[in-house]
């Protein structure tokens, strides 16, 4: 199965080929990670490394070159963070988009969830970006967290420098360019898609011969007349892949067809054993059941267990592929994508899916995916309804802390901060607390300690912040019941919004002055001088010899600077752009005085060699 699915095929398909550059993306997920948005960036920037991740200054350049460019859309209240996260995590907030869906409603739609997965990038080139372009569109049930469950996932690419092995076709395929639209009305951020539904609807992807891709689907809530897919007819099998299964939906499917058809549904034991113990009939149409282990939860404060269908958490394992697949007297079809066998999937919350045609099953392509697909079935176990049996577990302060989550998540998605007689505060849109009163809410910055929410209070003032590196849009969610505890990070944005010079402030003191010439060095030649800073997501790492390094790096030449003016000055203005953030550093920052001394000695001449340039440019015009 591991042949199949590769953890970091994700980050390979998201990082632009030799002579590309990543020119807007759009990656969405129910829940996400800290970590695995940073590594999505550096795969982006093409700044990662062989372990998909990348060093400090690898970071700073994806967040400097990508900001935005490219965003995450994840659903209120489910993204996590490491115990002891960087500082640089603060800057994620500049491309986050948080669906502000209310998971718990009991309103119309008792409750829906953003819950697509997908992705959806442009590459453009990097010598000539009106030269051409090329489109990567990853589609499945992965979320962008921790998590290494079984998934099975669709890559689509089209443009320039795609489709060159034979092994493809070129196809337009319904759905994407909608898809775009959707986003750009969907959210203010994401407005600039609107420009490229256009291109996508026209777009050729790249299809592997033998399969056609009929459709790509983002359904949302309030789309009229959504459900489930219509059955292809004269059906000889059914096989059905979720790990969270309701009645209403198992029971459609087991119409599909006749008596003569073969039916398998694979899931986890707790969801079959559920059914089995309702007093309907929904499984008695099935002539397999089939189990594969339910996830491992780890349940560290920052990867606790969701509630309802979409039970997702980090450092799990287990099934979490989601698909139906038919075969029929035309061949056969698969629906993959993010949505599980429920009727909340299928009606009410926003997934993603897509139906591909199997033409010709004897075709390379179809041949590796029917492998793909019978590998979940051979490393199932068979169970029959009498062996399954349904615990009746008594409500554990987990499952108390998971449905106080969700309302606690959809009361903060409308909340702001704002400064009010000098003191930072956070505004809810009315009483964010839980309903249990035994549970407590913690509240405060990305980087400290939460502080306690008291009770019938709308706004809670914060501890006075020193610096202004430890302002985010994300803040840091707690709550807690005795000894358990579930914690979380909730957008809540600052009004007015904050400016470039709490990001400047960030990466400056993220890096130092040291890092900070290896980055100008790396401009300037196109090379590192492996001082980098080490990996992004640890402590800065100790360097020998700092005086030797700074003599290693070298001051800027007149020959340097006009050989990058005449070749790209849009190099010149990123080594300005590294200056203005080191200019906004805090006097506490600065540990390192040798290398103090050589970055102002830099900047000194940096600053003369810009004034010849511009001098050289006035004279060349005249």
């Amino acid at each position: 199965m591991s042949n199949h699915l590769s953890h970091l095929a994700v980050l390979d398909h998201l990082r632009p080929p030799p002579g590309w550059r990543t020119d807007v993306a759009v990656l969405s997920t129910y829940s996400a990670h800290t970590s695995v948005l940073a590594a999505a960036l550096l795969a982006l920037a093409g700044q990662d490394d062989e372990s998909a991740s990348g060093t400090r200054i690898g970071l700073v350049r994806a967040l400097s070159e990508l900001r935005g460019k490219v965003h995450f859309v994840v659903q209120s209240g489910r993204l996590t963070l490491p115990a002891n996260p960087a500082p640089v995590v603060a800057l994620l907030d500049r491309y986050i988009v948080q669906a502000p869906f209310d998971e718990g409603s009991e309103g119309m739609h008792k409750g829906k969830s953003w819950h697509a997965k997908f992705a959806l990038v442009r590459h453009v080139s990097v010598a000539d970006p009106e030269a051409g372009e090329r489109w990567v569109f990853m589609l499945g049930s992965r979320n962008l967290t921790l998590d290494m469950s079984w998934d099975l996932g669709l890559v689509l690419k089209a443009g320039s420098d795609t489709g060159v092995d034979g092994k493809t076709a070129a196809q337009l395929i319904a759905g994407v360019g909608p898809l775009a639209a959707s986003l750009a009305k969907l959210f203010p951020a994401l407005k600039h898609w609107s420009a490229f539904a256009g291109a996508l609807g026209k777009a050729q992807w790249q299809v592997p011969l033998g399969m056609t891709v009929a459709q790509i689907n983002l359904m949302l809530p309030d789309d009229v007349g959504r459900r489930m897919p219509e059955a292809p007819k004269d059906i000889s099998r059914v096989l059905a892949v979720s790990p969270f299964l309701d009645s209403t939906a198992v029971a459609t499917l087991a119409h599909w067809g006749s008596d003569k058809t073969q039916r398998e549904l694979l899931s986890i034991r707790p969801e079959l054993a559920k059914l089995a113990g309702q007093s309907g009939k929904a499984l008695e149409a099935y002539g397999s059941l089939l189990v594969l282990p339910e996830a491992v939860i780890d349940n560290r404060p920052d990867n606790a267990i969701a509630a309802d269908d979409e039970k997702v958490a980090a450092d799990q394992t287990g099934l979490h592929a989601k698909f139906i697949y038919v075969e029929h007297a035309a061949g056969s079809t698969l629906w993959l994508g993010s949505a599980n066998l429920t009727n909340r999937a299928w009606n009410r919350n926003a997934e993603c899916y897509a139906c591909v045609d199997i033409k010709d099953a004897h075709s390379e392509a179809s041949k590796i995916l029917l492998a793909g697909l019978n590998a979940f079935i051979e490393m199932a176990q068979p169970v029959t309804p009498s062996e399954l049996q349904e615990d009746a577990a008594d409500e554990t302060p987990a499952m108390r802390l998971s449905s106080a989550r969700v309302r606690v998540a959809a009361r903060l998605a409308g909340a702001v901060q704002k400064t009010v007689e000098g003191v930072a505060t956070v505004q809810a849109d009315g009483l964010p607390h839980p309903v249990d009163e035994e549970i407590e809410l913690f509240c405060g910055r990305l980087m400290g300690a939460p502080m306690l929410w008291p009770r019938n209070t709308s706004a809670l003032s914060l501890a006075h912040a020193e610096n202004l590196d430890t302002d985010s849009d994300c803040m840091r969610v707690s709550l807690v019941l005795g000894a358990e505890r579930v914690e979380w990070v909730q957008v809540v944005v600052w009004n007015p919004p904050l400016n470039m010079s709490r990001d400047e402030a960030v990466l400056s003191d993220y890096l130092g002055p040291r890092q900070m010439l290896a980055w100008i060095h790396d401009v300037l030649t196109g090379y590192a001088n492996g001082d980098d800073g080490g990996a992004w997501d640890e402590p800065m790492h100790a360097t020998k010899s700092t005086a030797r390094k700074a003599l290693a790096i070298g001051l800027p030449s007149m020959e340097q600077a006009l050989r990058l003016w005449l070749k790209d000055r849009t190099k010149l203005d990123e080594v300005d752009r590294i200056l203005a953030i080191w200019q906004k550093r805090r006097a506490t920052s600065v540990v390192d005085p040798e290398m103090e001394k050589h970055l102002l000695q830099f900047t000194k001449t940096w600053g003369a060699l810009r004034k010849g340039l511009a001098m050289h440019k006035r004279l060349g015009k005249s």
